[in-house]
């Protein structure tokens, strides 16, 4: 669906920008027709396919639905710099440390913006009445209710809702 709707778009600007300069000499005007008329004979020569199975669709309802269980242990795996550090079992899937509970900005309304009054994007305090960012990084509890927050330099992170073989023993960081 995405592919046809950026398809349809630049159809449209083509077309718009074909439309709006007609005032270009005749090579440009050549060009532009030539343009259009590859845009056509493309449009002809592979028509767009009618989706019946929505498979990205059903992959993210599916996603969506295994992590909204409650007690859900999953398997987060450390990695720093490619190499697999260890692992947590958690309660649940892990969190980036850049979600919130509330909006980061607002719009405040009737301030002054020199000859007039408009609104004007604001930045928003936390939860926990501070302002900023966050490291970016993910945070979890593990299964016995410990916090945890990994952010380290070159790191990224596995989860899964089973363990993973690495081919080599991966050692467990907390219970």
């Amino acid at each position: 669906m995405k592919k046809v709707l950026w398809f349809v778009m630049i159809l449209f600007m083509v077309l718009m920008v074909s439309c709006s300069f007609e005032t270009r000499t005749s090579v440009g005007q050549s060009t532009q027709q030539k343009q259009v008329e590859m845009m056509e004979t493309a449009e002809q020569s592979v028509s767009i396919p009618t989706v019946s199975y929505f498979q990205e669709k059903k992959t993210i309802a599916k996603w969506t639905e295994r992590w909204d269980t409650p007690n859900l242990p999953t398997y987060v795996y450390l990695v720093s710099f490619g190499k697999v550090l260890g692992y947590y079992v958690a309660d649940g899937k892990p969190a980036s440390t850049r979600s919130y509970l509330f909006p980061e900005e607002r719009f405040e309304h009737g301030i002054d913006v020199g000859e007039s009054y408009g609104s004007v994007l604001v930045q928003s305090p936390d939860i926990d009445g501070t302002y900023g960012e966050n490291n970016s990084g993910i945070r979890f509890f593990t299964a016995s209710g410990i916090a945890v927050e990994w952010a380290g330099e070159g790191a990224s992170y596995l989860y899964s809702d089973a363990p993973i073989n690495f081919g080599y023993e991966v050692p467990l960081l907390s219970k």
